[in-house]
């Protein structure tokens, strides 16, 4: 069954990405009273909107990971939370956009201090759903080379309860983690260049 979402967030096929992040901050303010100001202390905040999203529009009450309501508003809202994200993510560590001016579910973000590739709307999607999708490319990409040692250090990050799993509060601290440790493995090591070129060689349209 088809739920019509609300019309907070929805994004415009036509908006930038500074447009879309500007947006979510306004809508959130009008919710919460409250202000995102791209800092990973307001990630808790997002992480409550998408909480009050899904409840909202399954009638009151959580709907499973996975459910269709929470399905349904991954194409609507994934888009603008993501871009929020992926700009406080800018605003932190450093890095730049990629394929905005493909779908979605296409957009790449890459760090430009280690190497690392993701989707913030992807991101978005998985908290939205709270499960993984692949094809949204949610997930933390680098070197082939390197996901061996890193996805063992990522093993040994501080557990997380279940509801947390896919939050943007727990991406961001995974994130952080990764880079910490990437960085540390290059000054042992000859470290990845960091630019388009490299990346796109390494990783191709991954």
């Amino acid at each position: 069954m088809y739920i019509k979402p609300m019309k907070d967030l929805q994004s415009d096929k036509n908006e930038t990405i500074d447009q879309l992040a500007e947006r979510c901050i306004v809508h959130v303010q009008k919710r919460f009273n409250l202000t995102l100001d791209y800092t990973a202390e307001t990630l808790s905040l997002l992480d409550y909107y998408v909480k009050e999203l899904v409840t909202e529009e399954n009638r009151g009450t959580v709907p499973i990971p996975g459910d269709i309501v929470r399905l349904n508003l991954l194409p609507l809202f994934a888009p603008t939370l993501g871009a929020y994200f992926g700009e406080t993510l800018k605003r932190i560590f450093g890095g730049r956009w990629r394929y905005t001016n493909r779908e979605p579910q296409y957009w790449r973000f890459e760090f430009d201090t280690f190497f690392v590739r993701l989707n913030p709307a992807g991101i978005a999607a998985n908290a939205i759903a709270e499960a993984p999708f692949e094809e949204w490319a949610g997930q933390i990409m680098s070197a082939p080379i390197l996901m061996p040692k890193l996805e063992e250090r990522l093993n040994h990050a501080p557990q997380v309860a279940e509801d947390e799993l896919f939050s943007f509060s727990t991406a961001f601290e995974l994130i952080q983690i990764t880079g910490e440790y990437l960085k540390a493995l290059s000054e042992k090591t000859e470290p990845l260049d960091c630019s388009e070129k490299t990346y796109d060689s390494i990783l191709q349209d991954r």
